[in-house]
Formats: C-alpha cells, structure tokens, sequence
C-alpha cells in the first residue's frame, strides 16, 4: 500500500495549499472597490480602474498561495505588485509614444503619478493586507507577542524620531507630519511628531515581527513601511484630515520631496533599531535553550563580516570608479572648495566604500542565498547610499545644511547609476565569501531541523525591493 508523501521539515518541501476560492473573490472585491477608490482620487476611468483591481486581486490570491503568512508579508507583496501594476498600465497606455523625444515622456509619466498613487495605496496594499490576514489564519502561522512589537516598536519608533531634532529645534521641520500644516505652537508640533513616530513603530512591530531577523533585512523593511507611511500621511489622509481633497499631482509631491527623504532616513533607523531591540528581548525571555548556541563567537562572526565586506566594498568601489570618474564628481568629494586632485578623489571613494563594504557585511550577513536576492539587496544599499552620502552628507559638509530639494536629487541622478553598481558588485562579492564558509560548514555538520525550516521560510524580498528601489529611483527623476 503506498503511502501518501508528508512534508518534512528537513525536506525543504511544502505541500502545495489548497486553492482559496473565498479568499480569492474577497481579494477580487477589495481590488475592485479600491480601484474604484483610486480612480475618485486619482481623476481616472472608475470602470478601468475597478477591471484593473479585480484582476490584480484574483492574480495576487493564485500567485500568492502560501507566501503571505500575515498581514506585513501581505502588505509588502500589495506594495511591490501595486507599483508594478502601474508600470504595466503607464507601458500600455505610452506605448503611443515610442516616437515621441524622451523628454515628452517623462512628462507623461509624470502626468501618471496620481495613479501610481491611486495603485499603491487603494488596490496593492488593501489587497495584500487581506491576502496576508487570510494567509495568517493557516496553520504555518509564526506566534505573535503583542508586547514585544508594541514595546520595540515603539520605542524604536521614538528613538528614530530623535534623529530630526536639530532640525526640529533650529528650522521647524518635522518630516513625519509635512502636510498638517500650521499645527499650533512649537510643543504641540514635536508631541505630534514623537506621535506620530510611536504609531509607525508600534504598527511596524505589529505587521513585521515574524519577517525581521537580521538588521540589514529590517532596515529595508523600515523603509519600504516609511514610503508607504508618506504615501499615506503627507500626501492622502493629512489633507483629508484638514477638510481638503488628497493632492496626488507631481507638483504637490514635489512640495513634499523634503519630508521623503526624512521618512527614507526614519525608516533606516527604525528598521535597524527595532532589529536590534528585538534580538535583545529576544535572546532576553525567549531563547532559553542552550543546546542550539553556534560555534563561533560573536566576535568572530563580526571580524567575519567585517572582513569581507571591506573587501567587497573595495570591489565594488574599484568597479564603479571609472563611472565615478566619467561624471567628474570624483574630483569634488568631501565638498571641498574649488576641484579635489583626482588622486585624492580616489583615495576618497575608495575609503568610503570599504567603509559601506564593512557595514553592508554586518547588516545583511545571512540575507542573500543567490545572485538575484544578492543584487535586489545590494541595489538598496546602493540606493541608501545615494541618499545618505552625494543628497545628504555631501551638503553637509559644504554648507552645514542638507539639500533635500528635487531639483538637488535630479542634479545628482548621474551619481544614482554609479552607487547601484556598486551595491549590486559588493553584494555579490561578499555572498561569494559567505557561500565559501557555509560549503565548508556543511562538510562538517549538517545544519538542524529548526534552521531547515527558518532558511526555507518565504520571504517577500523580491517585492519589497521592487518598491524601495522603484519609488527611491522613480521619484527624484520626475519630481526634479
């Protein structure tokens, strides 16, 4: 008599799920209502738009059977196949401009930015949160301890806030509630801001407690739930909130450009602060077993990591040179008056990237398992980089101020191609090193049941870098 083959952890196999007819039709509704939602709002074809939402929710309930396994993994799938939704509408509707100059199609793009709105906020994420709500009813279901996202949520969320207070104190800006306008005296503008920074925390570690594991992952987390905030806040329910209709014109978010890149920067350290505070309670009240400790030390695993990643950022940084040279900003870093000599702008990039390489090995280490994951998360590295470093230190140094304007950010779009390249090298590079060891671990043990079933665990990293980078790249090209 044969018998039925069972899904074994150390199998790597999970038994296809059964098809979700219910789940599948209430994902179609939301679609649809919420593209009916998103063409109000967005000054679009109400009919196209709600066909166009239905589609994206039957297509999201059969392609996404068994990888949402709650709401954050829902909504981070919503998010990434929401903003594809809209290139695939943009490409079909300019597909008549093939002959036309590029720079009437971007104008036309930029004309389509409402329903880039329209398609992330009201049919990707309200379907990926009910695909991850029905997902999270199965019994693959992670636990969830309510106090340890609230508490690390918002604490995390608090103390990332922290970082605007120069800005706060001196100019009056507080990026997480742009949009509020006049909100009163100055105390009552930094309660809203510290508020507001608590409620993204707190929902940060509600929906994403199970996915967080390393501090690199959860840094991109933070930022693809940061975008998604801004998205939110500033641009939609802040005007709803003071009686206006949402604004989702190019012009408005251009206005807007500033507090974007202050919730990139929250969501940065909201995500490397939660992952922190997280593996400490964690390792606190929740790992008590200490048969399952790793052979290395911590201090070895770190110089491990350290190590090769100076190494791969060296790569990286020699590879993306002769780019950097092309643009000629190799001559002008540390904002230094007047033109740098080239050999001291060299040296420069190359320090800075060993630098980057160093850190990228510390915060993604265990990330990547192949060349695609690899350079989806070396493309973000490269993306913060940008952000951080040619937008933000640069200016720093020079003037004492950051220049968070669009016109800056597309001044520096050259700079953007180079900085991707090198994430995309040293990423590889350094998943190189790390498939050396592993493939020498193996040899000795094979690894346990638990760690089986943690590394075959889906993970929607695909989608989210698809979100981070076309938003963190898409936006400075048309709002500049």
């Amino acid at each position: 008599m044969r018998r039925t083959a069972e899904h074994s952890p150390l199998s790597g196999e999970a038994p296809s799920p059964a098809p979700d007819w219910a789940g599948a039709l209430v994902a179609a509704l939301v679609g649809a209502a919420g593209g009916v939602l998103g063409a109000t709002l967005a000054g679009g074809s109400p009919g196209a738009f709600a066909a166009a939402g239905g589609l994206f929710g039957l297509s999201g309930a059969a392609g996404l059977r068994g990888r949402t396994e709650n709401a954050g993994a829902g909504l981070v799938w919503g998010l990434g196949g929401g903003f594809l939704l809209w290139v695939v509408l943009v490409s079909a509707g300019a597909a008549h401009l093939s002959g036309v100059s590029s720079l009437a199609m971007i104008g036309d793009v930029r004309a389509h930015v409402p329903q880039l709105f329209a398609c992330v906020l009201c049919v990707g994420a309200p379907v990926g949160i009910t695909l991850g709500i029905r997902g999270g009813m199965g019994p693959r279901a992670a636990p969830f301890h309510a106090g340890r996202a609230l508490v690390a949520g918002g604490a995390s969320g608090f103390a990332a806030a922290l970082i605007f207070s120069r800005w706060m104190y001196e100019g009056d800006f507080y990026p997480l509630i742009a949009g509020l306008g006049n909100s009163g005296s100055h105390a009552t503008s930094v309660l809203l801001h510290f508020a507001m920074a608590c409620l993204i925390g707190c929902t940060f570690g509600v929906l994403f407690q199970s996915d967080v594991r390393n501090l690199g992952s959860s840094m991109g987390w933070g930022v693809a739930y940061a975008v998604f905030w801004w998205l939110l806040g500033p641009m939609t329910v802040f005007a709803a909130a003071l009686g206006h209709r949402p604004d989702w014109s190019a012009s408005h978010a251009a206005e807007l450009f500033g507090p974007w890149v202050g919730y990139v920067f929250y969501g940065l350290i909201l995500g490397v602060v939660y992952s922190g505070v997280n593996a400490v309670w964690t390792r606190l009240f929740v790992d008590s077993d200490p048969l399952n400790r790793k052979r290395e030390g911590p201090g070895l695993h770190a110089l491990q990591s350290l190590g090769w990643g100076c190494a791969a950022g060296l790569a990286g940084g020699l590879v993306a040179l002769p780019l950097m040279i092309q643009t000629g900003v190799i001559t002008k870093l540390a904002g230094l008056e007047g033109a740098t000599p080239l050999a001291a702008g060299v040296l420069l990039h190359l320090v800075a990237s060993t630098a980057i390489g160093a850190s990228y090995g510390v915060l993604f280490r265990g990330e990547s398992t192949d060349v695609v994951s690899c350079s989806l998360w070396g493309s973000v590295l490269g993306l913060i980089a940008w952000y951080a470093g040619p937008l933000t230190l640069l200016p720093l140094v020079r003037t004492g101020e950051c220049d968070w304007r669009p016109e800056a950010a597309a001044a520096l779009l050259p700079l953007l191609v180079s900085h991707l390249l090198f994430g995309i090298v040293t990423a590889n590079v350094f998943s190189a090193f790390e498939r050396s060891r592993l493939e020498r671990v193996r040899r000795i043990r094979e690894p346990s049941p638990e760690q089986t079933v943690q590394a075959t665990r889906t993970r929607p990293t695909a989608p989210l870098c698809l979100f981070v980078l076309g938003m963190g790249v898409l936006l400075p090209i048309l709002l500049g």
